[in-house]
């Protein structure tokens, strides 16, 4: 059974994700990241008008779950120590196969961000078609400082989006953006007040249904299509950079620093 921390609800033709996980500021375990991919398909079948994806409580997600009870790390750090780089690359080929049933959803997707937006969270809403984020967001691709790269989309769409300049300033620095700063780099399409992020994303998403189903489908698949959107090399090349990354050590350095609250000894 897919993961019940990730939930969909349909109302009114208009499809919601909740990630569910308060406790943790929604951080994503490896049942969370599959589950996405499972979610995809059941809302897809009802055919709604948008999709909206969100985080419960106060934040939209803080990343990738780096605690060792997420599956994901002792299938990874065994396989960094024994230089084992088929396990790796399969990995983040299963969180990219997920996060691009969210990329390929039949209809416009909305990321609907309060608080927290870091890491895999915000590689989740670089897979929306729009990000629509609330004062209190924080944002950033801090990989980089744990010894990672974002690569399950992180790279590639972020360039897209922003630009290679600003997207090597954000992802090479590692740093976190306020969220008029994200705003100005170009890291989300709009900005509202705190806690207002989901009623603007309704209020978006019912607008969007005003249009006729087809013509809407189609120009967002279109818009999906434009050269360099969507690019497989791109995100070959992204996916060989994690593998590089994970598998030169840096990453046990990295999440033991991050336990322990204190610098990496790089």
């Amino acid at each position: 059974m897919s993961d019940p921390r990730v939930r969909i609800e349909i109302k009114d033709g208009i499809a919601v994700m909740t990630l569910d996980r308060p406790e943790r500021r929604n951080a994503l375990n490896a049942e969370m990241w599959i589950a996405i991919g499972d979610r995809m398909e059941e809302a897809a079948a009802a055919k709604p008008r948008a999709l909206i994806v969100a985080g419960s409580g106060d934040h939209f997600c803080a990343g990738m779950d780096l605690k060792p009870d997420n599956a994901l790390i002792p299938r990874i750090m065994p396989a960094v120590t024994e230089g084992r780089v088929e396990v790796v690359r399969e990995v983040i080929l299963e969180l990219k196969t997920s996060l691009t049933k969210l990329q390929n959803f039949p209809a416009p997707t909305i990321a609907a961000i309060e608080g927290a937006c870091l890491g895999g969270g915000y590689e989740v809403a670089l897979r929306c078609d729009i990000r629509i984020a609330s004062a209190s967001a924080t944002l950033g691709l801090p990989e980089v400082r744990v010894g990672m790269v974002p690569d399950v989309g992180g790279t590639h769409l972020l360039t897209r989006l922003v630009g290679p300049g600003r997207a090597a300033m954000i992802i090479c620095s590692g740093a976190k953006y306020s969220a008029e700063e994200a705003h100005d780099l170009g890291m989300v399409e709009r900005l509202v007040d705190t806690g207002n992020a989901m009623t603007a994303a309704r209020a978006l998403a019912a607008e969007i249904s005003l249009g006729g189903p087809v013509s809407v489908a189609s120009a967002i698949h279109a818009i999906r299509r434009i050269p360099g959107s969507n690019s497989q090399d791109a995100s070959e090349l992204e996916t060989a950079a994690g593998i590089e990354a994970v598998t030169s050590g840096e990453p046990m350095e990295g999440i033991l620093a991050f336990a322990e609250r204190r610098p990496p000894l790089w």
